[in-house]
Formats: C-alpha cells, structure tokens, sequence
C-alpha cells in the first residue's frame, strides 16, 4: 500500500488505515523504534497504573490495616487535654 507523507506542523507523518490499527490492536499509544533504518511501530500492550487503586492484593491488605491501627492510636487521644496551657 502507497500511503503519503504529510506535512504535520514542522514534522511530517502518515495516516494510518482503521483495518491497519485494529488488526494490530493498535490504541492510544504506539513504541516506535528505528532498527536497520526502518521504522518499526509496535503496539503498548500494558495499560498504564492498572492496579494501583486495587484493594485486594495482600500488600494493600497490610497497608490498611496498619493505617486503621494508626488511626485508632491517636482516636484515643483527648483533644481537651489544656493542663500544660497557661490561659
């Protein structure tokens, strides 16, 4: 397939076909490599952060856990406690 190169602000690009993109599940964001002077365009296949907000590994588990203990801790504390202050 002949595809032409495009003027693309001071850059210059290509437009890649729909069948191309979805054949090579193609999304948001591509790995471009130079390798032999060819272009080599492969897809990312990670999303980004998966997993960062997820609850159910254990070391998540074991993070809440000390930062509910932590939170007990200092709920014992008396918030009134002015005998040091001089008024």
């Amino acid at each position: 397939m002949l595809i032409t190169v495009r003027q693309i602000g001071n850059s210059r690009g290509v437009l890649i076909p729909a069948v191309f993109l979805a054949s090579c599940q193609i999304e948001d964001q591509v790995d471009m490599q130079l390798q032999n002077g060819q272009l080599v365009i492969k897809p990312v296949k990670r999303k980004q952060r998966v997993g960062w907000f997820d609850q159910s590994s254990p070391a998540s588990e074991a993070v809440l856990a000390q930062e509910r203990a932590e939170a007990q801790d200092w709920g014992d504390a008396s918030i009134a406690d002015d005998s040091e202050w001089v008024w």
